[in-house]
């Protein structure tokens, strides 16, 4: 199959870099149209495109990063419902799902996200997986296996999503040290309420544990409607205790949007001199959290993206659950994600934030090679719509092609 190419699109202009930038013709909605050429999978000319009356019908993107999923329990819903679709009912329901999981489950689980990831135009995927002492030890070089299996189409990273109390036992230190070999990453759950006497000690042997052996943390966070911020301000508090400096991301933050502006751009600064990286997670916040029968409020905690980029803090969006207990909806595809959580949010898709949340900071999050500009010397892995303008990539009936180190997959 050839990977060499040339083709007419439009580009979000925030996503390309472009030599001539001056001669760029760019519309009202900052899609730039280009000349886009590649040989053996790498972008060997990028060039503005004179428009005569008419501007390219396709629309050109760079593949996808999704920083947060859980192909684990993917695609369970049917198995193990949630009928009351509120956090308190999932949780019950993924622990009964436990008790008969087992690892060719999670791994038939897994394949079927990843290839529908791929074919929908993802280039790498950070995936939780919920770990726990009693689980099959092999579980995990069939994980690592899998990432290999995968590895010429999309890199795959995994979190270990665990208790915090999971990593003060023995077995949680010893995967932490076989995870230091397989560039795994600790993971733990860090929502009110809680003892915050315990919650400083599991937090502090977590860090300790991560510096130990050079591992980075990614913790649900704040996924809740109560006591805003309780989570992140011990996790901060911990950090300076302990003058410790380990790569840390946190998933959710939810409950922060209840505070106040000023209080938000105070914790954000600190969040950001701690280059603490933020996943937003809104579809399954919105399903999930401060769900009242009786009340007519819509009030819906979510990282409050707009004021955490304002501190400066590097904010990514992630899909999180696909058709589990959790969240009984999507199917790995990022149109989804962005058709849905952009008018949640109140995100316009030609600003260079939304875009940069959804492309650039993620990159950043899973350390890519690749940025995710588009740009000459950049890998031709590319998703092609058959679009002209925001309003159609918004739309149910999406026809894509999907490029992959330049060449066509199907």
């Amino acid at each position: 199959m050839s990977n060499s190419g040339k083709i007419e699109v439009l580009i979000p202009r925030s996503l390309c870099e472009i030599e001539n930038a001056d001669s760029l013709n760019v519309d009202d909605e900052d899609f730039a149209s280009v000349f886009v050429a590649w040989e053996k999978g790498i972008v060997s000319e990028l060039k503005p495109i004179k428009i005569q009356n008419k501007k390219p019908k396709k629309i050109l993107f760079p593949r996808f990063v999704e920083t947060h999923s859980h192909f684990d329990k993917s695609f369970t819903f049917r198995e193990f419902p949630n009928f009351k679709s509120n956090y308190q009912e999932a949780l019950s329901v993924n622990l009964e799902e436990h008790k008969i999981r087992t690892t060719k489950k999670v791994l038939e689980r897994a394949e079927k996200s990843l290839n529908l990831a791929i074919k929908n135009g993802y280039r790498a995927i950070r995936s939780h997986i919920d770990t726990y002492e009693s689980q099959d030890n092999n579980i995990w070089n069939e994980l690592f296996n899998l990432q290999k299996k995968y590895s010429s189409k999309l890199k795959l990273q995994y979190v270990a999503l665990a208790s915090l109390e999971f990593w003060d036992t023995s077995h949680g230190k010893e995967l932490a040290k076989k995870f230091s070999r397989g560039n795994g990453i600790l993971g733990g759950v860090l929502v009110p309420p809680f003892n915050k006497a315990k919650i400083r000690y599991l937090v502090s042997k977590t860090l300790l544990l991560a510096d130990k052996y050079k591992l980075e943390i990614d913790l649900h966070i704040d996924e809740s409607n109560i006591e805003p911020g309780a989570g992140i301000k011990i996790l901060l508090e911990t950090i300076d205790r302990l003058d410790i400096k380990v790569p840390i991301t946190c998933s959710h933050l939810s409950s922060i949007l209840s505070l106040n502006d000023n209080e938000i751009l105070k914790l954000g600064r600190k969040i950001a001199e701690k280059n603490i990286k933020v996943i937003a997670l809104p579809l399954t916040n919105f399903w999930l959290l401060n769900r009242k029968d009786k009340s007519t409020s819509l009030h819906r905690p979510v990282a409050p993206i707009k004021q955490l980029q304002k501190s400066l803090v590097d904010v990514s969006i992630g899909s999180d659950n696909v058709q589990d207990p959790w969240y009984p909806f999507g199917n790995y595809d990022p149109f989804y994600l962005i058709s849905l959580a952009m008018p949640m949010l109140q995100l316009s898709p030609w600003d260079r934030l939304t875009l940069s949340s959804l492309f650039l900071s993620p990159s950043r999050l899973l350390k890519l090679n690749w940025d995710g500009l588009v740009k000459k010397g950049c890998p031709a892995d590319f998703v092609i719509l058959d679009a002209e303008k925001w309003a159609d990539i918004f739309s149910t009936n999406l026809k894509r092609e999907v490029l992959i180190n330049g060449a066509l997959y199907s």
